[in-house]
């Protein structure tokens, strides 16, 4: 058993196309498909292998981790002061420049695995180029020569609370000075977005766009608008199919919606409706996923 596999990743297929620098939302993103029931409803057990286990890869210009200051800056950032086991990958070579620290606080678990080589197949590159936000993306991940594994598994007491230890140990991660971005959902993010999400923490905001992303990319169409991590939550992802105009209003409408799913556990069914006021109705449909993978939720998403 090798790193990736020990840390349960949730592997996704590269894009199989790139964007151009001048085509923001334009690329198509591959998908899995399979894996669930598609009659409406979950297949049993679906998102128990995912709910409350939150992944990313912290991507390092050189060869080199202060695992010191690390421990010290998320007992300074958070006041955390778990119980740290060491040890090496189980799968690699003695050669390999791997090593684990495992972090215990109570029932939650935090695996963080330095190795001293890039993330493998091109894989953090590739994904780079959908997030919209950073010109770039791409261009700063493929200087990237090693990386830091960092997996949260909670007890399912508190999906939230597991998912804003997460927030805080990729943010303390991402206070090293050779960081530069973080994979995770199917993107790349800049290590300044993560200092964000650790203000809104501070502020007592949950900091849902560091754990879920809201993509965008072209349609035949339109734009097709879609989030990735919502499996984390027990939660099927979403998606606003080929809508025509203002990508940006229809991402927004889904990270209110998401918002609520997660702060209010709620579970959305096929057949059911959606909306920000009583007076909007966008209807739900649960089908394979387009742009994002697996089973998704498809939101009739009309301006309310």
């Amino acid at each position: 058993m090798g790193l990736f596999d020990l840390f349960g990743r949730n592997k996704r297929k590269q894009p199989q196309s790139r964007p151009k620098e001048n085509e923001v939302f334009s690329g198509k993103r591959s998908v899995q498909k399979g894996g669930a029931s598609f009659d409406g409803q979950p297949a049993p057990g679906e998102y128990d292998k995912q709910k409350g286990v939150f992944s990313a890869f912290v991507l390092l210009a050189d060869k080199s981790w202060d695992k010191k200051a690390f421990q010290n800056e998320l007992e300074a950032d958070w006041g955390l002061q778990p119980e740290y086991e060491e040890g090496r990958d189980p799968g690699a070579k003695e050669k390999d420049g791997c090593e684990l620290v495992l972090l215990n606080l109570g029932s939650q678990r935090v695996i963080v695995g330095y190795m001293d080589i890039p993330v493998p197949n091109r894989e953090a590159e590739h994904n780079a180029a959908f997030n919209y936000t950073w010109k770039e993306a791409v261009e700063v991940t493929q200087r990237h020569q090693a990386q830091i594994v960092v997996t949260v598994v909670g007890a399912h007491e508190d999906v939230k609370k597991d998912g804003e230890l997460f927030v805080k140990v990729v943010s303390t991660l991402c206070r090293q000075s050779n960081v530069l971005g973080v994979y995770a959902n199917g993107v790349v993010y800049q290590p300044q977005f993560y200092a964000a999400m650790k203000e809104m923490l501070v502020k007592g905001i949950f900091p849902l766009m560091g754990l879920v992303w809201f993509g965008i990319t072209a349609a035949p169409h339109g734009y097709n608008v879609y989030t990735i991590g919502m499996n984390c939550f027990g939660k099927d992802d979403m998606e606003i199919i080929e809508t025509p105009k203002e990508p940006m209003a229809a991402r927004d409408f889904l990270v209110d919606i998401a918002f609520h799913c997660i702060e209010e556990d709620v579970t959305l069914k096929d057949g059911e409706t959606v909306g920000r006021t009583a007076g909007q109705k966008c209807r739900i449909t649960r089908s394979p996923g387009v742009s994002a993978g697996g089973t998704t939720l498809k939101i009739a998403y009309e301006k309310g």
